[in-house]
């Protein structure tokens, strides 16, 4: 049985339930992988395995311990997680004392919503590190006597995030735990944290969740067969991502995704300076957005030479738009789907490295541009 709604990733489970079984449990795990594929959930469905108290099933989501679990609200439970750093120095032991009522308000309400979808994420606004101040608290408590039976379990959402402080801090506890103690970091992003406590933890790696699990869980909220495809890609396996992504209206990013290979097609110069004025506002106030409508434009293309080569309709990521992308097919035959990709993914590259994003853009154009109709250019 699980306790919380969690796919697939069966062999971690088993993994985890052995270790319980033969008693083996390490002091300390990184659970890490891409996100939205469960590594945080899991992290919560191994404490509930750890405190849960039935001699069977575990964990059981009957007894007490696992009716509190579900909940996170359990004694033998803590939770760390990035928070907004604030001026107020007299609370440096204490991450909350300085948080208004309606700050508190919200993390509850953020934690409620973790218990019911465990692939939700924590995420605090205008919180970017975990501080020194959690891992102080931490300090303070978990060498406590708890007034639950079972494993105390300290989950660090984000582990990546912490700073060079709070890492230095929390090495300290993992190298003195106190017996019945485990800590497990969660990260996306593993190779932030700092070898040494990365070599105190057993490692286990969550990947991205299957195209299948995927489809399955979209089927089931009555996403029509056109749509999944697409947001199963631009998702990367993240299940919330992909959640998210159904509840939002496509139309705009394929209608903006059309009006960048008319654009390119045509080659208006001055259109092509106004499109790029655009698309560097996108990038500065919603760069998920942008990310979207770039991988948008690289299915489109891997469609375009799937279709070049003989593919059937069914492998389509756009299959909605079949019949525009069968027109682009005809209209420019020599085409180089690969190469047009790679246009993309270094414009990309190139931002992340602070090139100046128009320029990284423009460059983009005139590449595809290119390898739309070789030749004809030159």
């Amino acid at each position: 049985m699980s306790l919380f709604p969690l796919i697939n990733q069966d062999f971690n489970r088993k993994l985890l339930l052995n270790t319980l079984e033969n008693d083996r449990v390490a002091n300390s795990y990184l659970f890490y992988g891409p996100e939205g594929g469960g590594h945080e959930g899991f992290a919560l469905e191994f404490t509930a395995m750890l405190n849960c108290i039935s001699d069977n099933e575990r964990p059981c989501g009957k007894c007490p311990s696992c009716r509190k679990m579900k909940t996170l609200e359990h004694a033998n439970l803590q939770l760390i997680f990035p928070m907004p750093i604030k001026k107020d120095r007299s609370s440096d032991n204490q991450p909350f004392k300085s948080l208004s009522q309606s700050e508190i308000a919200e993390i509850q309400n953020i934690i409620k919503k973790k218990s019911e979808n465990p692939y939700e994420k924590i995420s605090i606004p205008n919180a970017k590190h975990i501080s020194i101040n959690f891992i102080r608290e931490i300090k303070r408590t978990i060498y406590l006597t708890s007034p639950e039976k079972g494993w105390k379990v300290v989950i660090v959402f984000d582990a990546h995030l912490m700073t060079e402080q709070a890492s230095n801090a929390f090495l300290k506890i993992l190298e003195e735990p106190p017996p019945k103690s485990v800590f497990i970091l969660t990260s996306s992003n593993p190779s932030n944290l700092i070898p040494t406590i990365q070599s105190r933890c057993q490692p286990i790696y969550f990947p991205p969740l299957s195209l299948s699990s995927l489809e399955s869980v979209l089927s089931s909220k009555g996403i029509p067969e056109s749509s999944r495809h697409l947001i199963i890609s631009l998702s990367s396996g993240d299940l919330n991502q992909a959640i998210d992504l159904s509840e939002t209206d496509l139309t705009k990013l394929k209608e903006s995704t059309l009006e960048i290979l008319r654009s390119i097609a045509v080659w208006n110069i001055e259109k092509i300076y106004k499109l790029i004025e655009t698309l560097s506002i996108l990038y500065k106030q919603e760069p998920e957005n942008f990310t979207q409508l770039m991988l948008s434009l690289s299915f489109w293309f891997r469609d375009a030479a799937t279709l070049k080569i003989g593919c059937p309709n069914t492998e389509l990521i756009h299959s909605d738009l079949k019949t525009e992308i069968s027109k682009f097919v005809k209209a420019f035959p020599d085409f180089n789907g690969f190469k047009m990709n790679t246009s993309i993914e270094n414009c990309i590259d190139f931002i992340k490295r602070n090139v100046y994003i128009n320029l990284a853009l423009l460059n983009m154009f005139f590449k595809i541009r290119d390898t739309i109709n070789p030749g004809k250019n030159k």
